[in-house]
């Protein structure tokens, strides 16, 4: 299909003849409807250069070419890219500067003019080539055409897009695809000379002509893509092969060190927490020791208290007898009262060993007043308690 642009007949020219669309044209994804892409194979190329040239870091560049509106639909014809020196972070995002533009501005004076800056470009290595926030209110900011488009790059890992405005122009959405063509664009390869990232313009011998230099250009280029096509030798593949295997034998060490190195230190955390636990045993059995120490001089200070008790009430006992016989004149040591089967109420202080001297005179009668009142425990006795008390 042919079109009719100000322009002659190539994609470059601005006086008003006939152009062919790119002939030889090679489909990255499927077709856009909204906005037709072509990029040019040294600006494609070029780019890749440029991100990797960066050591890992962010870089810009600008896009550079011509719009056409055909039949209603957009087409774009990138055919030059142009670096983003001089860019700055602001907010930690990459931004063009005043340098930065008129760096490119000078450039399209200089090998691209009549062109037009149609995009940008964000390299991103190793992040894909996924849209960031920050990248689309960057681009509805500057680049306001509705057939502007924004190309992002991962120059690591070999992933690229574009994206374009949406229908209504709110915001950007991913490009079903676009096209890479192929043609003599000088402008891209004298511009590329000037600024090559594989070798600089000092190693091309004194004397050699821009045009010269720009066929030894393409002349490499050319051969490097005709590598790419060709099928690799027995010889390439068997070096391939080895270089796999080094790399796979490389990894699997790795592996089994950083394997190691968790298992020591696995081992070393067990060891650790048994040595932990081992204390807080020893601590535990310690600390139970001294609670049976504890219980045991317990009861032997609660036997020694109800012994003594025992005691004082038994010499309270005599005492109160003592009196008694004092009073009433007698001078022999009085006997118990005797005891008949009668019933006694516990008062305050009383124990069975109290209760058995009042009654019998000693200690004797604890077992019986036990046995009659079957009593489980001889210190559990209250008072206002009934006992029988049995015969003596």
């Amino acid at each position: 299909m042919q079109y009719y642009f100000d322009g002659d007949s190539n994609l470059y020219g601005t006086a008003g003849k006939e152009f062919s669309m790119p002939a030889r044209t090679k489909q990255m994804g499927s077709i856009e409807n909204h906005v037709k892409i072509f990029v040019e194979d040294y600006v494609y190329t070029y780019l890749y250069q440029y991100g990797r040239s960066g050591g890992g870091k962010e870089k810009l560049a600008a896009l550079i070419g011509k719009h056409y509106e055909v039949e209603g639909q957009d087409v774009l014809v990138i055919s030059g890219a142009i670096q983003g020196k001089g860019t700055v972070q602001q907010n930690g995002v990459e931004c063009f500067s005043e340098e930065t533009w008129e760096y490119i501005g000078g450039q399209m004076q200089t090998y691209f003019k009549g062109m037009n800056i149609v995009g940008w470009v964000h390299c991103q290595p190793s992040f894909g080539s996924f849209l960031m926030a920050r990248d689309e209110v960057f681009h509805k900011e500057y680049f306001k055409e509705k057939w502007q488009v924004l190309f992002v790059v991962d120059t690591m890992d070999k992933l690229d897009t574009f994206y374009i405005y949406n229908e209504d122009g709110t915001g950007l959405r991913q490009a079903r695809g676009y096209f890479v063509y192929y043609d003599r664009n000088r402008e891209m390869q004298e511009y590329m000379l000037e600024n090559s990232m594989i070798r600089p313009r000092e190693e091309m011998q004194e004397g050699t002509s821009p045009q010269a230099e720009a066929e030894i250009f393409a002349a490499e280029q050319a051969e490097g893509r005709e590598r790419q096509r060709r099928k690799p030798s027995a010889e390439e593949r068997m070096d391939a092969a080895k270089e796999i295997r080094r790399v796979l034998q490389k990894r699997e060490k790795e592996v089994k060190q950083a394997k190691k190195e968790h298992d020591r230190l696995l081992a070393a955390v067990s060891c650790v927490l048994c040595a932990v636990c081992v204390c807080m045993g020893v601590a535990m059995m310690q600390s139970l020791d001294r609670l049976k120490m504890v219980e045991t001089e317990l009861l032997a200070m609660q036997t020694s208290y109800q012994t003594l008790a025992e005691d004082f009430e038994g010499v309270k006992v005599q005492s109160v007898f003592a009196v008694q016989q004092a009073e009433n004149g007698q001078t022999t040591e009085p006997t118990a009262e005797k005891v008949t089967n009668k019933k006694y109420i516990v008062e305050s202080g009383d124990s069975l060993g109290y209760i058995s001297r009042k009654f019998y005179g000693d200690n004797s009668g604890i077992a019986k007043i036990i046995e009659a009142n079957d009593l489980k425990n001889a210190d559990m006795i209250y008072e206002g308690q009934a006992l029988w008390i049995p015969e003596g």
